[in-house]
């Protein structure tokens, strides 16, 4: 009876340990910068007096200014050719930003890892599938490992004749 209920209790622990033990996704998000909105903001202020006021006072300012959207974070799914897609509305605009991020372990070997991940942003007038085959996506791949830490990919573009920085920015292995 007591190997039975070890068993049992052995038996229904598993699953909470494999949910456990798989690896937490990384933190992404998108962002969107007003090229001409960022430096009217710097005209209006030096950078010593937008230094002295506190974080949430230069929030406030950058928000105010429109120069930079963020986009709400999302969390990927790490593992062997997982696919993360999230589209999101351009600002001021009739396009849509596509953002992926993959993981594989077949595309690029470095000394301490055959793991890479790949991020990839497009802007188009329509969302696509996934911006890793999207036209004029800016795409990115590193060696993903353990001490894989923060990954940035931009990319500069003109919308209705203005010139716009859009960017998917990913924090790699935080603990949650």
């Amino acid at each position: 009876m007591k190997i039975v209920c070890s068993a049992l209790v052995c038996f229904l622990l598993l699953p909470m340990v494999s949910v456990f033990a798989a690896p937490a996704g990384d933190n992404c998000h998108v962002y969107v910068i007003d090229v001409e909105a960022t430096q009217k903001l710097r005209d209006k202020m030096s950078a010593d007096d937008f230094a002295a006021k506190s974080r949430q006072q230069q929030e406030a300012i950058v928000n105010a200014s429109g120069a930079t959207k963020v986009y709400e974070e999302f969390t990927t799914k790490v593992g062997e050719e997982e696919l993360t897609t999230k589209t999101f509305p351009f600002p001021k605009g009739a396009q849509v930003i596509t953002a992926s991020v993959f993981y594989t372990d077949e595309s690029m070997r470095s000394k301490t890892s055959s793991d890479s991940m790949l991020l990839a942003i497009s802007v188009a007038a329509k969302a696509s599938p996934d911006a890793l085959s999207a036209p004029d996506a800016a795409v990115t791949e590193i060696t993903y490992g353990e001490n894989t830490d923060t990954v940035r990919l931009k990319k500069n573009l003109m919308v209705d004749g203005r010139l716009y920085v859009v960017g998917l920015e990913c924090r790699c292995n935080q603990k949650k």
